[in-house]
């Protein structure tokens, strides 16, 4: 039976016992159907080991191992859960952006078109997204520039992102397993170690790939490992969201328990359902059902985290994505960010993902970004709701005389107060039709490229001189050792 979301908001939308019968599928899938592993040295490491049983290729995975593996995670976890009362956010009710970080084309803004990135492109686009840092967005470089070899991608990435971004410390994905060792160098030229790695698992149920050989390569330099997947509903997992959630959750465990024993690191996972347009074979972010997976995603998760899940009011850390499957900034990506933030503000979710990303993460656009930072605004102004002002003024009686006898736009209180019932837009238009004619949508494409300009000329973050003398002399061997140069 369909709970329709209207029943949902106030409650769960996993019912009840369902996440427990979702776990037993996930250990009948795990136990008679198991993972491909597409490495045979692998696969040769867990055959006779307790638990185990490898045919062919595939590798079963008895349910008393994946309890016996779900129970010391979750000890773990508790361990490492910091006290009743900290860690909480400074202010539950400011909603938060982070960038897409995957991008390497970007919307250019003098030309109007979509180009791939280059370096001097990504470092003006990582200047706008620092500067914004006062609008709420916390990120540091919005993709990875394409007139670099392919091997040095994360390293230009994580280059400009520290000499440019107050946020761009932290090392980024490596993506291959040649420019691991470089990153964890300059990871730690800045400060933040890199001791964990992630594996993707590739649905449905296959553990192979160049994230699982990195980190066998490098495991004696991780401290932790983190599997995920990225299942579609209908088209490389079962169409029924139940049955979707177990294999997924079955590719995820099973992956985690893989790379555990295969590594003899703790090793964590994460469960996502995502959604396909089936007509064209396309991945769908910012569509109803991307949504609504979504949540499914965070109670599975919560669930497999320690055996309960939250109320939605108790969610105020959660983060959704705002991601959209539109390709250039206009009606279809503000209506399907706009309609995902809403929803998932009035839920409790602070923190969204995917400003001013476009085409699911391939694009990054400065006008759209600018126009996610206005959604949030407008959404955060909604979540606030109204102070009902009865004290703002001694008499009433007699502030409706004075607004009667001349005008309420110029009375005291309304000067005083205005500010805190109404939100104003720096974006968007709110004029009449005779200050907009028809221009309308050119006119506000043209306040956002002016706003972009601006932010960009107002940059003022510097790395360190000697950190980033370093980090140049990291890039300039990998560009020798990688590249050829």
């Amino acid at each position: 039976m369909q709970v329709p979301y209207s029943h949902q908001t106030s409650g769960d939308f996993i019912a009840p016992g369902q996440a427990e019968r979702i776990h037993a599928l996930a250990l009948r899938i795990l136990r008679e159907v198991g993972l491909e592993v597409a490495h045979a040295e692998a696969r040769d490491q867990l055959a006779g080991r307790p638990g185990f049983s490898v045919q062919g290729e595939r590798v079963f995975i008895q349910p008393a191992l994946v309890e016996e593996y779900l129970e010391e995670r979750r000890r773990r976890r508790e361990a490492e859960m910091p006290a009743e009362g900290n860690g909480a956010a400074e202010d539950d009710h400011k909603l938060h952006l982070t960038v897409g970080v995957y991008a390497h084309h970007v919307h250019d803004l003098a030309t109007d078109r979509i180009v791939p990135y280059t370096t001097a492109q990504l470092i003006e686009m990582t200047k706008l997204v620092d500067v914004l840092d006062e609008r709420g967005v916390h990120s540091p470089s919005p993709g990875y520039p394409l007139d670099v070899a392919p091997a040095m991608q994360p390293l230009a990435q994580y280059r400009v992102g520290a000499c440019y971004s107050r946020h761009g410390q932290r090392p980024v994905d490596p993506i291959s397993t040649a420019a691991i060792p470089y990153v964890m160098e300059m990871a730690e030229v800045l400060g933040h170690p890199l001791r964990s790695l992630p594996v993707y698992v590739f649905s449905p149920l296959r553990l192979a790939g160049e994230s699982l050989e990195g980190v066998l390569q490098y495991r004696d330099r991780l401290d932790s490992v983190f599997v995920s997947n990225m299942p579609s509903v209908g088209a490389t997992a079962p169409i029924s969201p139940f049955a979707a959630l177990a294999t997924a959750a079955a590719e995820s465990i099973g992956g985690a328990i893989l790379v555990g024993t295969l590594t003899g690191l703790p090793t964590g996972f994460g469960v996502g359902l995502h959604a396909i347009d089936l007509r064209f074979g396309t991945m769908v972010f910012g569509s109803p059902e991307s949504y609504l997976f979504g949540q499914l995603n965070a109670e599975i998760n919560e669930f497999y985290d320690s055996g309960r899940r939250r109320a939605r009011h108790q969610r105020g850390n959660a983060s959704a994505g705002i991601h959209s499957r539109a390709n250039f900034p206009g009606p279809q990506a503000a209506a399907e960010k706009a309609a995902i933030m809403t929803a998932g503000a009035l839920l409790g979710v602070r923190w969204f993902s995917g400003a001013g990303t476009l085409s699911v993460d391939e694009v990054f656009s400065p006008e759209q970004l600018l126009i996610d930072c206005e959604i949030k605004d407008q959404t955060q102004r909604l979540i606030e709701g109204l102070d009902m002002g009865e004290d703002w003024t001694a008499d009433w009686i007699e502030e409706v005389r004075r607004g009667v006898a001349g005008s309420f736009v110029a009375l005291d209180s309304t000067l005083d107060h205005y500010r805190q019932v109404y939100w104003h837009p720096q974006l968007f238009d709110r004029g009449f039709l005779a200050s907009q004619g028809y221009e309308g949508r050119l006119k506000l494409a043209q306040r956002a490229r002016d706003m972009v300009a601006d932010y960009i000329s107002r940059h003022e973050f510097e790395l360190e001189a000697d950190k980033r003398c370093e980090l140049d002399r990291i890039y300039a061997r990998a560009e020798r050792e990688l590249a050829g140069k």
